[in-house]
């Protein structure tokens, strides 16, 4: 993530990929407070392959104590210290040009940056409150007990006592559409449960995309059985297809005799392990879906061999696994 430290006060700024600097307050990414400084000072903004500084100032900038032409655009190197208005200001020094990257802007003190890739759990793994994936068109989607919602920049995070703004990467000149397809649905996924006829060992294949991923035996992998059989017993009923496979999650928690809090690191656990798994450009496969107070399996294509009664649509069980 690129950056500038002020050189008096140490100040850091993770620059976005168009960053303003000036004195108002309502338009400008870093505000600096000086008379000299116009209300829209400078932009610096990342135009593919590197970061440029454009002026658009009364009393100009300087790179390295050199005057830049006004209207022109410089390209910023590791190193470089620049001076807004004038020599006496503060100095800001280039001390990361990395491309920019969506992050997570902490809005509480004390919390750090957070760089998004790939899986992001909050407030940690220990504890999953907030699960942040990208979805199949690349959208930063947010899950949390209550749902889930495709982020958009400005969007807040909150944990129970932590609270993070979302800062998208790029800049566009509309708002994206927020469709059906950007929420984190995968029919191309099949699922194969083998499960041992006293349920305590139960092994996962998925296929994705052409590709099977064997999964092994897992104690978590009992978690995503009970909501598979479920949907299956469900669908077998004919029940329409949004309203299949929707369990209390407080019942879930009587039948696997584990703690609502548990079940969110089991399910965090068994993302790990897949994304671990995939490509790192396939996008993670959204294996269990929620809605307030409920959850269910994401996926129709289910086999499920073994288990107790040897038949995929058998009543589940209290089951306790030790971690």
């Amino acid at each position: 993530m690129a950056n500038l430290q002020n050189q008096v006060t140490l100040q850091n700024v993770i620059l976005l990929s168009q960053h303003i600097f000036g004195r108002h307050p309502s338009t400008s990414h870093t505000v600096i407070k000086d008379i000299r400084i116009s209300r829209n000072h400078a932009t610096i903004f990342w135009d593919g392959v590197e970061w440029l500084l454009q002026d658009a100032s009364t009393n100009g900038c300087f790179i390295n104590e050199i005057r830049l032409q006004p209207n022109t655009k410089h390209r910023l190197h590791l190193g470089d210290v620049i001076h807004f208005a004038t020599l006496e200001s503060e100095g800001w020094e280039v001390t990361d040009t990395s491309e920019p990257k969506d992050i997570l802007v902490p809005i509480n003190s004390g919390l750090n940056v957070i760089e998004l890739d790939r899986l992001i759990v909050l407030p940690s793994e220990d504890a999953p409150e907030v699960t942040l994936y990208l979805s199949p068109n690349g959208h930063w989607v947010c899950e949390t007990n209550s749902g889930i919602s495709v982020l958009q920049s400005g969007d807040v995070i909150n944990t129970q006592y932590q609270k993070w703004r979302y800062i998208e990467a790029k800049i566009s000149d509309e708002t994206a559409k927020v469709e059906a397809i950007d929420m984190p649905s995968s029919p191309q996924v099949g699922i194969y449960f083998d499960v041992s006829q006293n349920e305590e060992h139960v092994g996962l294949k998925f296929l994705v995309d052409n590709f099977e991923y064997d999964l092994g035996q897992r104690s978590h992998h009992y978690l995503l059985l009970v909501l598979a059989r479920k949907r299956l017993e469900d669908k077998n009923a004919g029940v329409i297809e949004s309203e299949q496979g929707w369990l209390d999650k407080d019942l879930v928690s009587k039948m696997i005799g584990q703690s609502e809090a548990h079940l969110n690191i089991q399910i965090h656990r068994f993302r790990k392990q897949l994304i671990s798994m995939l490509p790192k450009s396939s996008c993670l496969p959204q294996a269990v879906e929620r809605r307030t107070g409920e959850m269910r399996f994401a996926f129709e294509s289910v086999e499920i061999t073994g288990g107790a009664l040897g038949s995929q649509y058998v009543t589940v069980k209290k089951h306790s696994q030790n971690y």
